[in-house]
């Protein structure tokens, strides 16, 4: 992912800081723009800056500056990575310094917007330092948001500031993972914390909610990865007697987050359209640590089991069509690009990533560990591909609308005729159009209804 889009991507997730009205800024994107200089620059110009920012400060004004050097030397080490595959010195002395020259267990600074971003970024950097150290948390679930706890156990001692940063972690995974495995993580923060009754009700009815949309699901575990049972929950029409189209759906998140109930537009159409909806979880970042060869991987063995056990599933094995969004939309395009041309009916890729690799975390995670061509779905097109639907929005800011182009164009100059991949070019819509824009998302589920009839 080239900075431009990197700084977008960020811009949409909340995690920019504000760039300062007056004198040098230290923001998050000041950061970014700096993740390719060597170490020694960037603490040259970094320290100037801070200098810089500081002569007229004092007070709290001089310990959110601390708090924002420190958050920038722990960004930068993690963006250099990212953008350049370089890592930086564990001990690096004036990241070492910056760090410790702010007090995690400040429970007085908590509500300030410098110290706040310190700690978030702090305690993310010392999670990834645990997951590599620790082999306790080498398997099960929820595995980033175990790591936050064993940090926060060992190194803050101050309630208060126990309190604020495992609410806050639970909070965040909950909305965008959901709550598998969490229950129990909340009744260790309870006891981590001497949290007050209320504000561990209120984290008990939060993971009840996300745990809901599957009461009274018919669940199937497809596979076990790490000692976690991998479900695949599926939804047939009323009055299913076997034999019908089946959709396999996966979710979007940017193969760190998501969960298998998020399912914009896509899955409602096919159950209206008589399909056997099977919506698929597989292993995300933030819950197993692993990358997005995994949830590849996953992919493919639940298409293989959703194959072998089509009949009980109430599935034509002939008529099986592959959906997804975003990162969950390359995965649908890597399965309609890669699988033997009789598994797949066809495939709707919505704000789909069809270039993964430009992602500089995709590649991090990825590269020397199997060619990016197998990896691209553009790559893989041929005649034997089903027809795909691609619907994007010609501004995603995260997921180039150009790249689905391209894929589109070459899809159709290879398939077979009459094959038919399609793209709905959504103007002025941007990535999360389907969750963000009535008008566009009214117009995609037209669309997929009608794509979806067609291949029945």
């Amino acid at each position: 992912m080239t900075l431009s889009r990197l700084l977008a991507v960020m811009a949409v997730a909340g995690l920019l800081q504000p760039t300062s009205a007056q004198g040098p800024s230290l923001s998050t994107r000041d950061v970014l723009a700096l993740a390719t200089e060597s170490p020694a620059a960037f603490e040259r110009t970094w320290e100037a800056r801070v200098e810089a920012a500081g002569t007229d400060a004092s007070g709290e004004a001089r310990a959110e500056l601390r708090a924002a050097r420190a958050r920038g030397y722990i960004d930068y080490t993690y963006f250099r990575w990212r953008e350049t595959g370089e890592t930086t010195p564990a001990a690096w002395p004036a990241r070492r310094r910056a760090v410790a020259a702010v007090d995690v267990n400040d429970a007085t600074a908590l509500d300030r917007r410098e110290h706040h971003a310190f700690l978030d970024a702090w305690l993310r950097a010392e999670a990834r330092a645990r997951l590599a150290s620790d082999a306790s948390l080498a398997t099960g679930d929820n595995r980033w948001l175990r790591a936050r706890f064993a940090v926060v156990e060992a190194q803050v001692r101050e309630p208060l500031v126990r309190r604020r940063l495992l609410r806050d972690a639970l909070t965040q995974h909950i909305d965008e993972n959901g709550a598998r495995g969490v229950p129990e993580l909340i009744d260790r923060y309870a006891a981590l914390t001497g949290a007050s009754r209320d504000d561990v009700d209120r984290l008990r009815r939060a993971a009840a909610e996300a745990l809901a949309p599957a009461a009274g699901d018919r669940v199937e575990i497809y596979k076990k990865a790490g000692g976690v049972a991998l479900e695949a929950h599926v939804f047939a029409p009323a009055g299913t007697a076997g034999g019908r189209p089946g959709l396999l759906w996966f979710h979007g998140g940017s193969w760190a987050s998501g969960a298998w109930s998020h399912c914009p537009t896509v899955c409602r159409a096919a159950r209206d359209a008589g399909y056997v909806v099977i919506q698929i979880e597989y292993r995300t970042d933030d819950r197993f640590a692993s990358g997005p060869l995994a949830a590849i991987a996953d992919a493919r063995d639940a298409l293989a089991w959703a194959r072998t056990r089509a009949a009980d599933l109430g599935v034509d094995p002939a008529r099986l069509m592959v959906a997804g969004f975003s990162s969950g939309g390359t995965i649908a395009a890597l399965l309609a690009t890669t699988s033997p041309a009789a598994h797949l009916r066809g495939g709707i890729l919505m704000s789909a990533c069809l270039a993964p690799s430009h992602d500089g975390w995709f590649l991090r995670m990825t590269e020397g560990r199997i060619p990016q061509r197998d990896i691209t779905p553009a790559a893989q097109i041929d005649a034997a591909d089903p027809a795909m639907l691609a619907v994007h929005g010609d501004a995603d800011e995260m997921c180039p609308y150009a790249d689905t182009a391209a894929f589109v164009d070459a899809a159709r100059a290879a398939q077979a005729a009459g094959t038919g991949s399609e793209l709905l070019t959504l103007p002025g819509a941007t990535h999360f159009f389907p969750f963000r824009s009535p008008d566009a998302r009214t117009r995609a589920a037209q669309a997929v209804t009608q794509f979806l009839e067609r291949r029945r």
